[in-house]
């Protein structure tokens, strides 16, 4: 017999502007399903009563009031269990939503909760999710509860605000899961914290050293670990990083290319330009020719 195709929600099905993919979806009674579905958009979710059991990929466990989660687009899940399960998805695309994440990298549990952990889940079983007490709960649905008025009301300017409730929810998971996490010596929560190092630390020299002794842990461990839970290698990661940092002060300010590769922490201009076009796969100069409408470089 042949399997059923996996089903995939698509963004034009589920937002009813998909240039502003931000919803709440409330679901009461979740019911019990062993068929996995993936997304093309990310959610958190939220659960608010009851228990059962929530399937990614393979690896199966418990869940219940007080869990938060991320979900990444792209990743499959289930629900094979519940029991009086109630709870609140979060749809979103922080690309559509052009979110500006200003100082949150420096929060660990930013990249704890929405990147990390996510990876984790779905490569091995894995328990270390956001566990929210229930002063905590409510006040998170207090937030939520102000972002579904505001997706309601449908005024002039409510995707700006609905945009700003959204990032007051982010930023206060970040914390509370940076919170949970201050004691931890958990690999996951090493990295976290190297991460927000990096994030405030970038433009600085670093040096494999320099990382090894912020995580605690000893450079072939830190080599190993960095590279299971992120895909890459530490000093990958930074130089990544910095691309990004620099794709964004070409996308907005009229700098000279050494200028742009100083700031973001390269000592080398040619070499910046040669990282850029192996991460961007075009020059730094293309790509403000093709993002930064109305940015022009002095010469």
């Amino acid at each position: 017999m042949a399997r059923k195709p996996m089903e995939r929600l698509k963004v034009k099905d589920n937002f009813s502007d998909p240039r502003f993919r931000l919803r709440v979806i409330r679901i009461e009674s979740h019911g019990t399903s062993r068929q996995q579905h993936t997304h093309d958009f990310s959610e958190v979710v939220v659960i608010l009563d009851g228990k059962g059991k929530h399937q990614v990929g393979r690896e199966v466990y418990d869940i219940g009031a007080g869990d938060v989660f991320v979900m990444l687009g792209g990743m499959h899940h289930c629900y094979p269990e519940a029991e009086n399960l109630s709870l609140i998805n979060l749809l979103y695309d922080t690309a559509s939503l052009r979110l500006p994440q200003a100082d949150l990298g420096a929060l660990p549990g930013y990249h704890a909760l929405f990147q990390v952990e996510p990876r984790l889940r779905q490569r091995q079983r894995f328990q270390n999710r956001l566990k929210l007490g229930m002063d905590q709960l409510g006040h998170l649905a207090v937030l939520i509860g102000e972002l579904e008025d505001e997706l309601r009301a449908k005024q002039p300017g409510s995707n700006f605000l609905a945009t700003a409730h959204f990032m007051r929810i982010f930023g206060w998971l970040a914390r509370a899961y940076t919170l949970m996490a201050v004691t931890k010596k958990r690999p996951l929560d090493q990295v976290s914290r190297l991460l927000g190092y990096i994030e405030q630390h970038f433009t600085e020299p670093l040096t494999i050293n320099d990382l090894a002794r912020v995580a605690h842990m000893s450079q072939s461990s830190l080599f190993r670990v960095f590279r299971h839970l992120m895909g890459r290698s530490p000093v990958d990661y930074l130089i990544r990083l910095r691309i990004s940092k620099a794709a964004q002060i070409l996308r907005g300010e009229p700098l000279r290319i050494s200028q742009v590769s100083e700031a973001v922490g390269f000592d080398d201009s040619n070499y910046f330009s040669r990282r850029f076009h192996q991460v961007m796969n075009m020059s730094p100069r293309d790509y403000r020719r093709r993002n930064a409408a109305g940015v022009s470089e002095g010469e």
